[in-house]
């Protein structure tokens, strides 16, 4: 006897909180995902990213957007300031977190998703709300050239054992396409992802430092008044972004290096912009030392409008040095002998072996910096550096990938089933 289904009420939206705990039962994501690759695929592309309006699928989901699309396109958020920011701008976005049913609807019938951070945070770790994504084409764009080891690579330093790992691994091993911005980083993403293809293109995100960022582009990147002020100071601009660290703080964490940079900030006649990584989400620490040519810059804020007005950039071992060696203008990175920090990163093996860095330690800081801003002495090594990494056309990065994002589009739509004519055969 078939059961009885009866059919959901006019205008009633689904509680997402009340329906998530009794959807991340692990049955419902077996389910989930063998309805997703069933269900035909409708010409909708989404776009994933962190809860703040930056990164590579910010500048992707834009420039799809600015063209005559074959398809909709949707920024997806479980924030409501964003989604409020994105509307009030004209830019359709979705709300993962308004009602349970549409969400379903949306990422069942979804034909790509586009990420650039772990899936697994984009969707808050969500099992069911990944598995109705089985179906999509998923393309991975990630967040930068790396110097540590990710995701897959980490298995023998982290193991996964623990789900706290094993969640996001797998969420995030399941892309169908990685970008990979060189030959030279090939085999890295591939054992990362281990994606059956890699796509070669710039990241998007770097457009914006070789060209105007549009309107719509510098949502997200809002600074406070002071730090846009001080652009226009007369004195040299130094950004200084500490990467995240595992739990393991490195020493642009702690609090003499901020003494260090107030000094410096005074002898140079530099302004410090300090910006937090994305997953460091309290402020108080810069917060407290800011003033005094300190301007402390919010761990979303999208800070690639602003690269091209820095005259240097400091850090310990972030990806974002790698795209600022497209400003022209010198990098510092901490000096961190190999097993020192962790017993796998940072991890210079993983890039070419070109010295394009100033190093610096506690002792030499202040020198190292005066070095960099008045001598520059890396600026070849830099040039060599930025072809061995970037093998595309930095300003054709949105249009290489928007030509795979149209192909997987019809990829996904153009599935027909196959006819079978059992009198013909039998004839």
């Amino acid at each position: 006897m078939n059961a009885k289904v009866e059919p959901p009420k006019d205008n009633q939206p689904g509680s997402f909180e009340a329906a998530v705990p009794t959807l991340e039962h692990p049955t419902v994501f077996d389910e989930f995902s063998a309805i997703s690759r069933r269900v035909r695929k409708r010409r909708v592309v989404l776009y994933f990213g962190r809860s703040t309006f930056s990164d590579n699928t910010k500048y992707l989901y834009l420039a799809d957007l600015a063209r005559s699309a074959g398809h909709e396109v949707l920024w997806c958020t479980f924030d409501k300031s964003l989604e409020t920011a994105l509307k009030d701008a004209g830019l359709p976005c979705f709300n993962l977190m308004d009602d349970i049913n549409r969400t379903i609807d949306l990422l069942m019938h979804a034909a790509v998703a586009v990420f650039c951070v772990n899936p697994s945070e984009s969707l808050r770790g969500l099992y069911s709300m990944y598995a109705c994504l089985a179906g999509a084409r998923k393309l991975q764009l990630w967040h930068g050239v790396s110097v540590k080891q990710l995701l897959l690579k980490l298995i023998p330093h982290l193991g996964i054992s623990d789900i706290r790992y094993r969640r996001p691994f797998f969420m995030a091993s399941q892309a169908d396409l990685v970008l990979s911005t060189s030959s030279a980083f090939d085999d890295f993403w591939y054992e990362t992802y281990g994606a059956p293809q890699l796509v070669r293109a710039g990241f998007p995100r770097n457009e914006v430092i070789c060209r105007e960022a549009t309107a719509h582009e510098r949502i997200g990147s809002e600074l406070p008044p002071e730090a846009t002020k001080a652009f226009s100071s007369g004195r040299r601009n130094v950004l200084v972004v500490p990467t995240w660290q595992r739990g393991n703080p490195t020493f642009l964490m702690q609090p003499g290096f901020f003494e260090r940079l107030h000094k410096a900030a005074a002898r140079y006649k530099v302004n410090f912009f300090y910006k937090m990584h994305p997953l460091y989400h309290d402020p108080s620490k810069t917060m407290a030392v800011a003033g005094n040519n300190f301007y402390a810059i919010g761990a979303g804020t999208d800070i690639y409008p602003h690269m091209k007005k820095f005259d240097a950039l400091l850090t310990d071992y972030s990806s974002i040095m790698f795209d600022f060696l497209l400003t022209g203008k010198p990098v510092l990175s901490l000096d961190i002998p190999p097993g020192t920090h962790q017993n796998f990163e940072p991890d210079y093996s993983l890039v070419p072996d070109v010295r394009f860095r100033t190093l610096f330690t506690p002792a030499n800081l202040e020198a190292q910096l005066q070095n960099a801003l008045d001598r520059d002495d890396k600026k070849a090594e830099r040039g060599e550096m930025v072809e061995k990494i970037f093998e595309t056309d930095p300003l054709m990065a949105n249009e290489h990938l928007l030509a795979v994002v149209d192909r997987l589009v019809e990829e996904a739509v153009s599935l027909q089933p196959e006819i079978i004519y059992p009198a013909t055969a039998a004839a």
